[in-house]
């Protein structure tokens, strides 16, 4: 007989079942007999690429929210560098070193908090996305202090710090990728607590971490105080 014909014979029923995450390809005889069976995973699918803000008026209201709520951030932080920088002039005018007063100090904590939850990108120094040291970068220019661009860079900035010692906003300074031959490769800010707040990766994003116990209280290196206090 001729194997083709006898393959139509034998293998009669052929089904695909969905599911969320895949498809169950199988193929049985007239009993139910499973002749062969296999997971289809999709790597491009509607709908679970689908964007929540494509079916959900409460997704684009909370994003549209989000998006206010930035850009009057944007402004004040605007406004309140240009107060700072006056400040700088007219105390370094009088022979005198400036400080952050005690609401800035507490307003850049919390404008840093905004973001988390946030996006990370790779090279990324924007709200759009951040890396770790864009991230610190940016919340510390809007404050008129201004730091280098890399975590390594940042890290020769400042006054060294005892981790007993920290107090809120403070650098902390992490070895996290030894390949780079580098010292220091990731940077975040104390924000009290036993507890730091970083551009952590592109999986994690902007997240609170302690540095008491866990991945990261291995691989601190150091810590530096770029803000001091209002004298």
């Amino acid at each position: 007989m001729d194997e083709g014909i006898m393959f139509k014979k034998v293998i009669i029923i052929t089904t695909v079942l969905s599911f969320a995450y895949g498809n169950l390809f199988t193929i049985t005889d007239k009993k139910g007999k499973v002749f062969h069976s296999k997971q289809i995973a999709h790597t491009q699918n509607a709908y679970l690429n689908q964007k929540a803000t494509e079916y959900s008026l409460q997704a684009i209201y909370n994003e549209l929210h989000r998006a206010e709520n930035l850009a009057r951030m944007a402004e004040a932080a605007r406004q309140r560098a240009k107060r700072i920088a006056k400040a700088k002039a007219a105390a370094k005018k009088a022979g005198k070193i400036y400080h952050l007063s005690k609401a800035d100090r507490k307003q850049l904590l919390k404008d840093a908090k905004v973001f988390k939850g946030g996006k990370y990108v790779w090279g990324g120094t924007t709200p759009q996305g951040f890396d770790c040291s864009g991230y610190v970068q940016y919340l510390y220019n809007k404050h008129n202090i201004h730091l280098p661009r890399t975590a390594w860079a940042q890290s020769k900035k400042g006054t060294p710090v005892e981790k007993n010692n920290l107090q809120k906003g403070d650098l902390l300074f992490f070895l996290t990728d030894k390949s780079r031959g580098i010292p220091v490769t990731h940077v975040g800010i104390y924000i009290g607590g036993g507890k730091f707040i970083h551009a952590a990766s592109k999986k994690k994003g902007i997240i609170i971490s302690p540095i008491d116990h866990g991945y990261y209280a291995k691989k601190l290196v150091t810590a530096k105080r770029v803000l001091q206090k209002e004298s």
